[in-house]
């Protein structure tokens, strides 16, 4: 990474702390304090990440999506970005709770990175190359907030039938908007997802041949699209909601994250 790209994802990295420090407060202490400021924050932490991905692309001439780092960066900004575009819509405070840790968590490792050059070969300025990395991530960040409303289901399902709920309980958007939530984030990540695969695999195909079928990271991927495609068919076809649908949605999301984790930025099949 560019100096002034770094340094921009380091105050992006300082303003999204406050959102994480919020949802500290919120579990220990069981009360929600300051969100408003926590919400300011991490929303002008937006723009100026916005500012670093910029900076980066052009300081390198090319989409900055060639390491794990920059991979994270971009995720971490899309992320937050469907957390504001949700919370806009939708008002569910306590989203926050999950999402800012996931977004400063990504943005902590995207700082820590440095530029890598990637292989003689290995180009992204063909546009509809680029536009199969932006689908794709955009379908994760999506099914990120799937994880989140289904983890958010299962806590609310719980407090529901015990006794005595706790605090936290009173904050949680009700089961059948949280499972509306999780419905309508599966179905637009499903087809961004989707759309990348298919964009990715015809492009592998022509430059590559048959090899890219046995890259671990698009293997992984296609793992994780059968997961979510399987999710979509027992929504519609079997009926399935709810707790179901919520542990559904926890087993896509890690494996998700195991793709995302396994892919260094270069699939193998691009390797000299």
């Amino acid at each position: 990474m560019g100096e002034s790209s770094v340094f921009w994802l380091r105050v992006t990295l300082l303003l999204y702390s406050l959102g994480l420090w919020h949802a500290l407060v919120t579990v220990v202490k069981r009360r929600q304090r300051l969100f408003k400021l926590a919400l300011g924050s991490i929303s002008l932490g937006a723009v100026f990440h916005l500012v670093s991905i910029v900076d980066q692309a052009m300081a390198q001439g090319r989409f900055p999506v060639h390491t794990l780092h920059q991979m994270a960066s971009l995720v971490g900004f899309l992320v937050t970005c469907a957390f504001l575009l949700v919370y806009w819509r939708y008002k569910y405070e306590s989203l926050a709770v999950f999402v800012f840790p996931t977004v400063f968590l990504l943005t902590m490792v995207a700082s820590l990175g440095t530029a890598v050059d990637p292989p003689e070969g290995y180009t992204l300025g063909r546009m509809w190359l680029t536009m199969h990395v932006l689908l794709v991530l955009l379908g994760y960040a999506a099914l990120t907030l799937t994880f989140v409303a289904g983890v958010m289901y299962l806590i609310q399902e719980k407090e529901l039938k015990s006794k005595r709920p706790r605090v936290f309980y009173y904050w949680l958007p009700p089961l059948g908007a949280l499972d509306d939530l999780a419905y309508r984030t599966l179905a637009i990540g499903f087809v961004l997802v989707t759309l990348g695969l298919i964009s990715g695999s015809f492009w592998a195909f022509v430059e590559w041949g048959a090899n890219w079928i046995v890259d671990p990271t698009i293997a992984l991927a296609f793992v994780t699209w059968a997961i979510y495609l399987a999710m979509v068919f027992s929504r519609l076809a079997i009926g399935w909601r709810g707790r179901k649908a919520a542990y559904f949605s926890i087993v896509g999301f890690c494996s998700a994250a195991l793709t995302w984790i396994v892919n260094s930025g270069v699939h193998t099949f691009m390797r000299p």
